[in-house]
């Protein structure tokens, strides 16, 4: 009987350690809890077939890692139903095994025991694994948390400007009974700028307007006035500093990009802190280690974005976040307008060098025939014949004068007689009519009008003159494809409004055979500005180097690209960017604006000594080669004794 008795009690034992093992854990109630709150918000938050969410848990403690289990189990199987895509932190993606690369998560889950576990994952947020734009749910599901508990998360979210963030945990001594916060915070509200304010949004089950909270609100639709740090610099029409003085505040920024960061801080009410690149190093150099200017800036956090004709690149990728492009443009070659022709080319422009070529040939011909004629014995019959039938009569001495006088139109000194009319016929019809009215007519055009060389119109014809390309330092990788024109290229001076400066120069010294590379809107803001002062148009080339996009670039880790990108898109798709910067420049300088002025020269109007000068400077040689002709013939006169004939 007694082992009976000790069987007896040896079972009651193992039935009571199995039924402690069988009941539930004694904090089922707030897990039930968390569980429903945090379903909710992946229920409508993180469900998207187009995005996976990550799944970490941090624990220090058996029991904590027993309670993320059951929670994960929870979510997963009651709430998910199947419908919410996730990957358990520690299991390698398909993605990952085969490309050993994977894009940063834009969704987060992560059940934290407490605040000390959730301190070591802070350390693994970086860009190249998490998205800090995403949307990130943290959940404190064992330990109770205090407002100073909250209030230090958010500091420390904050540092990395991770916002769109919620924080689920139980309150400390609550006496509702258990009850979940869910909590997020505003980075910027009135008072407090760049300071997190800890909000919350909802308590479960106590609050039963469930599914009418916004659980993850909008944290860069207002500002309340704070203001954000703009990185700029003057480069014209994009944008345009001015002097705050007076205002007590600094640089004002213009330019049409200008107007477009008035129009975005109006609408998201923050004040502008425009700061300048030192030693107007502009655009600047983009590296990790040793960049320059606005990308230095950038790159430190030193603003909290830039804008200044700002293109996005491979180099400015990998360091910076491009937002939206707001405008496209052409980078062009403005190449030299052409030197003037000088008075006397001025003759020779009614004709083409094929023309002038076969005049050549004609005037040789005759001036070889009068020559052989001459060559021939005298006393040979055939020579007088010959004479006769092709210059005429033998009291016509100089046939060779009566040649140039008929390629310069001037009538001839005798009636020529004999089979010589037929001779002097055809060179009629041939130089008389079809060349001296041709030209004469042509000329009186081309004096007329102030023409210059063509300009060089291709870049093959820019390699070919060997001219240098002034560019800006940081546009020298639309040149790496031709290793060729690397050796000239010349950069910039570190100037306020560089390119500017450039233009004006060229606009002032149009012989100046060199080119220099900028956007099609420089150019045109020129023209509008200068050109039309001084009369002088700065010409580009047909071919263009690139298409250029512009855009604004903010640090890697920025909150600003979302509300900014939406503003943006709709001031691109209103059209109000193209109104804005037709009202900065000309852009119908390679158009027939450019010739209104030739249209306007080429109607009659009396002729000018300065447009005969080409005229009179040929004449003058003419008289200076007669003068020192008739010194040369009294000289040999007197030499041969011939002076008194």
């Amino acid at each position: 009987m007694w082992w009976r008795s000790q069987l007896a009690v040896v079972l009651c034992y193992c039935c009571r350690g199995v039924a402690s093992l069988l009941e539930p854990i004694p904090t089922a109630t707030p897990l039930t809890n968390m569980a429903d709150i945090v379903g909710v918000v992946l229920h409508t938050h993180y469900r998207t077939p187009f995005a996976t969410t990550l799944v970490t848990t941090r624990s220090a403690t058996r029991n904590g890692q027993w309670l993320q289990q059951d929670l994960v189990e929870r979510l997963l199987v009651r709430h998910g139903n199947g419908q919410l895509l996730v990957q358990l932190e520690g299991i390698p993606t398909p993605a990952l095994l085969v490309n050993r690369y994977q894009r940063p998560w834009s969704r987060t889950l992560l059940l934290a025991e407490s605040y000390d576990s959730l301190r070591t994952f802070f350390s693994q947020l970086t860009l190249t694994r998490f998205d800090f734009t995403g949307r990130f749910l943290i959940v404190l599901s064992e330990a109770p948390a205090t407002l100073a508990t909250v209030d230090r998360i958010f500091h420390a979210l904050w540092v990395r400007q991770i916002v769109n963030v919620d924080v689920a945990l139980r309150p400390v001594n609550d006496p509702s009974g258990n009850p979940v916060q869910l909590w997020t915070y505003f980075p910027f509200s009135p008072g407090l700028c760049r300071i997190p304010k800890p909000y919350l949004l909802f308590t479960w089950p106590n609050d039963t307007l469930l599914y009418g909270v916004d659980f993850y609100p909008r944290k860069g639709d207002q500002f309340h006035g704070c203001p954000l740090r703009v990185g700029s610099f003057e480069t014209r029409p994009f944008t345009m500093l001015a002097s705050g003085a007076g205002t007590g505040a600094g640089p004002i920024l213009g330019g049409f990009e200008g107007d477009l960061l008035h129009t975005i801080s109006a609408r998201l009410n923050f004040r502008e802190d425009v700061r300048v690149p030192p030693r107007a190093q502009q655009w600047g150099e983009a590296a990790f280690e040793n960049s320059t200017g606005m990308m230095r800036m950038l790159y430190t956090e030193e603003v909290d974005f830039g804008i200044s004709c700002l293109g996005a690149s491979y180099e400015r990728s990998a360091m910076l976040k491009a937002g939206k492009v707001h405008f496209t443009t052409d980078l062009v070659v403005v190449v030299p307008s052409g030197a003037p022709y000088t008075a006397f080319e001025k003759l020779f422009q009614p004709f083409q060098p094929t023309l002038w070529l076969a005049w050549g040939c004609c005037t040789g011909v005759g001036l070889a025939v009068i020559v052989t004629l001459h060559l021939l014995p005298a006393e040979t019959r055939s020579r007088t014949c010959l004479s006769r039938y092709i210059a005429g009569s033998e009291r016509l001495q100089a046939p060779a004068l009566n040649l140039i006088r008929i390629m310069l139109a001037s009538p001839l000194p005798s009636t020529p007689t004999g089979t010589f009319p037929r001779t002097l016929l055809a060179q009629w019809m041939l130089l008389t009519i079809l060349l001296n009215l041709m030209y004469q007519g042509s000329l009186f055009q081309y004096l007329q009008r102030a023409t210059t060389h063509p300009p060089m119109r291709t870049l093959a014809e820019i390699d070919r003159a060997g001219a240098r390309y002034h560019i800006a330092s940081s546009a020298r990788r639309f040149f790496l494809h031709s290793p060729e024109r690397l050796a000239r290229l010349r950069y910039f001076p570190n100037v306020a409004d560089s390119i500017g400066a450039r233009l004006r120069w060229m606009g002032s010294h149009p012989d100046d055979p060199d080119v220099a590379m900028c956007t099609r809107d420089h150019v045109a803001y020129h023209n509008a500005r200068y050109g039309r002062e001084n009369g002088r148009l700065l010409i580009i080339a047909r071919e263009t180097m690139a298409l250029y996009a512009t855009t604004i670039l903010y640090p890697k880790r920025s909150m600003l690209t979302v509300s900014f990108d939406e503003h943006i898109e709709r001031i691109d798709s209103s059209g109000l960017l193209k109104y804005w910067s037709a009202r900065y420049g000309d852009y119908h300088f390679f158009g027939s604006r450019q010739s209104e002025p030739a249209r306007a020269a080429a109607g009659p109007r009396p002729v000018s000594v300065e447009q005969l000068a080409g005229a009179l400077q040929l004449l003058t040689v003419m008289h200076l080669a007669a003068i020192l002709l008739f010194f040369a013939e009294l000289g040999w006169a007197r030499h041969t004794g011939r002076g008194g004939h």
